[in-house]
């Protein structure tokens, strides 16, 4: 009997399968061979293991068994993982675009068959289009793989024509259009767009330019109740944008149908200020809501249990389908569904080898989704409640609701405070007096008065399902913080609270916008009342955050660790690990000499040492004390690739950080709105902005929180809306203008932004000169003027020149030629190592003797790989490279970092050759 299994393996033994799996895949990420040498040797591995398995046990001996079985599983993932990784066909476009068969801006026509429902959104119809053939360069073949279209639909004529086109779930078209696959934003610590793709399984996007460029085939052959599925969630989405405002439509959408696309940005951003974005996201809070409900119902009908099984699996597989069948549903949806089978075959469900399964399952499914955020953060979040949630609540329930008995003759042994909160809420006094009345035995207990006042007003319910909420709530925000900065940047103070509120109106919300609806049909006016709640409750449910906000109390944004240091996320989860098994052997009710015979005040003691070691890793985690590098006395110089933008991070020689513009506005998606939203602004969807999504992402993987001053060139949006996002991201010590034209749109949105965080802002022209860390600043344009509310567009840029020792930069925005020459005229040296070529190489900029004044080393173009405006223009480039200059454009190098000790210059690039 020595060789028994340790017991946590052998009651869940899916579980720890699962993560044997997880391990093979993750050992794949990281070794590059060839996947028929590594599917032979995995073949030849599990048979010699699945031997010695079976072996093994004939002699009794589990636990080498076991251990040969986790290793078999490892295998595979490993085999699955490269096999994953390595083989691709050879039509699929992805491929065609890696090899070189087809090049980025390539025009092409795709004929395919729409996959799924097109979904609407304000002024656009989003396309999942499944590729069978590929025209381009008069050439026609085979292509396989997911393209995601977008077609705009701007004005009345183009919807007429594309509802005229009857495009739909099946239907088959041929497309004129140009695809994007090329990694855009190319800086340290920012998502490349192919990763993008790779998540949601795309190959490419496309834009469809005109409703002309699309011609409708036939149909294919498609399951029909798929086909009404869809059907009726677009009416159903259709009723949503007829009877509710478009915020009210576009949450509704969001929460019930998986469509986004309809998501405003403003409200999207209060969701994730209050931590409670995923209540927008289909995922394992719907499918368990709408699962339950079904579930209890059934029980009005039937009994069997396997009839309820097959109502509430068909209703989930059915809903999963209608929503689009995404990763995040589709596993909410298989869990939930292990959930319920196992009491048709008699068992009581263990949660985790539910997880284990599920987990197999999906990863054997789609490899590559372990590396999802998704994925991870919806499998932490339901172990956060398995593992330490709902055992710390059956402790709690146990010591609350204790009276001696043969079993259990000792009080608990907890901490009094403990005691007490368990006591309220879990003690009957009502109950145990009726219990009293009717024994031959009669003793007194001492508990806590306010069990007993809770109970008689009839709360004590309520106030434990609360806490419960909160409890769950709290746990899974600890369990999940490392996961939360590396993806997200962001802590949530409010979301404990918040989760409940929010999850509640959300739910409630549901059912009364389908009541809603249902009324509707029946009359209008009785609708009106219900419809009118819908939407209180719904703006009720967006601002629940404010009051938070308005405290500084909503969320925090913070930088992650990289490198070497990014090891405290692992080690974060040792002492958490240690809490867990604590609290699995933890039992209150054990006698005092039991519990020192097995060694538990050792076990309390190790506790207590877990509970402080994860408060120290919690607090360097938040506090992030060594995440930025330390000075080091050179000037460092950063030209971010922020498509058709600019901006520049300059970290002096004493760690002060200067953010010369913030890009922004090219990615923002500005449509009218509906007529019944009756809004002034325009809409702005939910999609992550420059600002936001690339330089504010590069600052944090520097492992930056602050930064100590921003610099608007000038007002234009390419420049300056990124800068919205830094001020409101980052401490921000001051802000730098030339000019403060309170007319503009561009500016007025920044200084409102400087406004709400309190940033003062500070105006300088030629002439100034500032000195930081040991560098001179010197402001070269524009002249200072009296009235600063003039106009700020290129030729009233700021132009700095930045002296570190024998070294000079020169940022010139996007000045032209007027100002060129005028500059050339003041007789202000120009002299340069480095420049930062004006307005993207524009024709309108770098005439020859402002060239010439320069002579610049390096030469520095701000522009995308590809640029509508045809930066930088071919003249442009060759002038700067006759003058002697290495031209680089952060289109093709991704970030350029110049780094100088005043004496001697290095450049480097993110993108190497």
């Amino acid at each position: 009997m020595s060789d028994l299994p340790p017991p946590a393996f052998s009651r869940t033994p899916l579980f720890g399968l699962s993560v044997a799996l997880a391990g093979g895949l993750l050992c794949a990420r990281y070794v590059t061979i060839d996947a028929l040498p590594v599917l032979t040797l995995a073949v030849i591995l599990t048979c010699v293991v699945a031997v010695a398995a079976v072996s093994l046990l004939r002699g009794n001996r589990i636990a080498q068994a076991s251990l040969c079985v986790i290793s078999a599983f490892a295998t595979t993932g490993f085999a699955i993982g490269v096999i994953e990784r390595t083989t691709r066909a050879p039509s699929r476009l992805s491929q065609l675009y890696e090899q070189r068969i087809l090049d980025a801006g390539d025009p092409v026509e795709l004929t395919g068959t729409i996959d799924g429902q097109p979904e609407r959104a304000p002024q656009g119809l989003y396309l999942r289009l499944q590729t069978h053939k590929i025209k381009f360069r008069q050439t026609e073949r085979d292509s396989s793989g997911t393209v995601l279209l977008v077609a705009h639909l701007h004005g009345d004529q183009a919807k007429q024509t594309y509802d005229a086109l009857e495009l739909r779930h099946g239907a088959r078209i041929r497309v004129m259009t140009t695809l994007d696959r090329e990694d855009t934003f190319r800086n340290p610590g920012v998502m490349r767009f192919t990763e993008y793709l790779e998540r949601n399984d795309f190959e490419a996007t496309g834009v469809i330019k005109s409703p002309l460029l699309v011609e409708r085939l036939d149909d294919d052959a498609v399951f029909l109740p798929l086909a009404w599925l869809y059907d009726w969630r677009q009416k159903l989405q259709n009723e949503f944008a007829a009877k509710f405002s478009a915020e009210t439509s576009g949450v509704l959408s969001a929460a019930l149908l998986g469509n986004r696309y309809g998501l405003s940005h403003a409200a999207a951003d209060r969701f994730r200020a209050g931590g409670t974005f995923h209540v927008l996201v289909i995922s394992g809070m719907h499918i368990s809501f709408i699962g339950g409900m079904v579930f209890l119902g059934s029980g009005w009908l039937t009994r069997k249990r396997f009839w309820r099984f097959l109502v509430v699996a068909l209703l989930i597989l059915a809903y999963t389908l209608a929503v689009g069948a995404d990763a995040p549903v589709a596993r909410a949806a298989l869990m939930f569904t292990l959930v319920i089978f196992a009491p048709v075959v008699w068992r009581k469900a263990n949660s985790l080898n539910v997880i284990g399964a599920t987990a197999m399952a999906l990863l054997v499914w789609r490899p590559n989704d372990l590396f999802d955020p998704s994925f991870q953060l919806t499998f932490i979040s339901v172990l956060a409640i398995v593992l330490i949630a709902v055992p710390l609540m059956q402790r709690m329930q146990r010591i609350g609701s204790w009276q001696p008995t043969m079993v259990t003759p000792y009080p608990p042994s907890c901490a009094r405070s403990f005691r007490i909160l368990s006591e309220m809420l879990f003690w009957s006094e009502r109950n145990w007096r009726a219990e009293m009345a009717v024994s031959n035995v009669s003793y007194r207990l001492f508990k806590t008065p306010a069990a007993e006042k809770l109970e008689r007003w009839h709360i004590q319910k309520l106030c434990r399902i609360m806490f419960a909420a909160i409890v769950v709530s709290a746990c899974v925000q600890v369990t999940m913080l490392p996961l939360m900065i590396i993806y997200f940047h962001r802590l949530s103070f409010a979301s404990v609270l918040l989760n409940i509120f929010v999850g509640a109106l959300m739910a409630v919300l549901a059912i009364f916008a389908l009541v809603a609806v249902t009324v509707w049909q029946i009359g209008g006016w009785l609708a009106t009342p219900v419809v009118f709640f819908v939407e209180k409750l719904n703006w009720l449910m967006i601002h629940a955050v404010d009051p938070f906000a308005a405290l500084g109390l909503a969320s925090i944004r913070l930088p992650h660790y990289s490198g070497w240091s990014s090891a405290i996320y692992a080690l974060y989860y040792l002492p958490l690990g240690l809490l867990i098994v604590a609290l699995a052997r933890w039992d209150p009710l054990k006698p005092v000499a039991a519990a020192n015979s097995t060694g538990a005040p050792s076990s309390r003691r190790r506790a207590r040492l877990a509970v402080v070691l994860l408060t120290a890793l919690f607090l360097v985690i938040v506090i992030h004390p060594f995440s930025a590098s330390r000075p080091d006395g050179q000037l460092h110089v950063d030209f971010l690739d922020v498509g058709q933008g600019d901006s520049a991070l300059l970290t002096m020689p004493d760690g002060t950080t200067l953010l010369i513009d913030g890009g922004g506005h090219p990615n923002i998606d500005w449509v009218n709105p509906s007529d019944e939203a009756g809004d002034d602004e325009p809409f702005q969807r939910d999609t992550r902005t420059i600002g936001e999504g690339v330089v504010s992402e590069y600052l944090w993987s520097r492992g930056l929180d602050r930064v100590d001053y921003v610099l608007a060139t000038h007002a234009d949006a390419d420049h300056i809306d990124g800068l919205n996002d830094v001020v409101r991201n980052f401490t921000v010590r001051g802000a730098i203008v030339a000019r403060t034209p309170a007319k503009d749109s561009g500016f007025a949105r920044f200084a409102e932004s400087l406004k709400q965080t309190r940033v003062p802002l500070d105006v300088i022209g030629g002439g100034d000169a500032m000195q930081v860390g040991g560098v001179t600043i010197d402001v070269l344009w524009p002249p200072q003027v009296a009235d600063t509310n003039s106009t700020y567009r290129n030729n009233d840029a700021l132009v700095l020149r930045v002296r570190y020792g024998e070294k000079a930069l020169l940022f010139n925005a996007d000045i032209e030629k007027e100002a060129e020459s005028a500059l050339l005229k003041s007789g202000t040296s120009l002299r340069s190592d480095v420049i930062k070529i004006a307005h993207h190489g524009s024709r309108t900029s770098s005439i020859q003797p402002f060239v010439d004044a320069t002579h610049p080393a390096i030469a520095v173009i701000s522009v995308g790989r590809t640029s509508i405006f045809g930066h930088p223009h071919k003249e442009v480039v060759e002038r700067w490279r006759a003058s002697g200059a290495q031209v680089m454009t952060t289109g093709e190098k991704g970030t350029i970092s110049v780094v100088t000790d005043g004496q001697m210059l290095t450049v480097s690039t993110f993108v190497r050759e």
